[in-house]
């Protein structure tokens, strides 16, 4: 079973919270991963006619590493199969998808689900825009620049329904939110030990803490 998932928007702060998890509570890390041999991303940047085919590939590619991951009981995950949705979505509602496609997409997404257990804790990350956009420009990386600001508008528009979204079609028993507007974050070592307290309380058994 998947320990914990750590769902946001791009730049918000996941690889932050997960090496954090890691590092100091011992939880095995499974980093989100793409097997993208045909550059499909770069090429979604480029032309917006392959967000399909490029989905799929992440679809696919999402449900078997949380497979790969769910033999064992320690593991963590940079994003899941579970927020690929909200991409989906939100290209189909910017005509990027043909409503066949669309229809393609969902009736898949809901037969992988069937195979998937939900995760112990869902950790959900929340930013501010222009915080997420400033993070995007400083990081550099070209095809993220390369996307434009409404782009980033649109996908940060949509994930804001998301925590609504799991708790109606996913039974993920516990979701923790973390704010994780402030930059500083990481450099204040008492916040950094009430984030971590705060999920250890989720597992008392490996911990021996309980939520109060």
């Amino acid at each position: 079973m998947i320990q914990i998932i750590v769902e946001g928007m791009t730049a918000s702060g996941k690889s932050t919270i997960v090496n954090l998890l890691s590092e100091r509570l011992g939880f095995k890390l499974m980093p989100e991963e793409f097997r993208d041999p045909n550059d499909l991303l770069g090429r979604f940047h480029r032309d917006r006619t392959w967000a399909f085919p490029m989905q799929l590939n992440f679809l696919v590619t999402r449900f078997a590493q949380y497979l790969c991951a769910s033999e064992e009981d320690d593991y963590i995950l940079d994003r899941s199969v579970f927020g690929d949705k909200v991409y989906a979505t939100l290209y189909y509602k910017q005509g990027y998808f043909k409503d066949s496609q669309f229809g393609c997409y969902l009736t898949l997404y809901d037969s992988l689900l069937r195979y998937v257990r939900a995760p112990k804790l869902l950790i959900l990350l929340h930013c501010p825009f222009d915080e997420i956009l400033r993070r995007i420009r400083s990081r550099g990386r070209q095809d993220e620049i390369d996307a434009g600001t409404e782009y980033w508008r649109l996908l940060y528009d949509a994930y804001m329904p998301f925590l609504d979204f799991v708790r109606t079609e996913i039974d993920i028993p516990n979701v923790l939110e973390v704010d994780l507007a402030d930059p500083a974050f990481i450099h204040t070592p008492d916040r950094i030990d009430k984030f971590l307290n705060d999920v250890k309380a989720f597992f008392p058994e490996k911990f021996g803490e309980g939520r109060s």
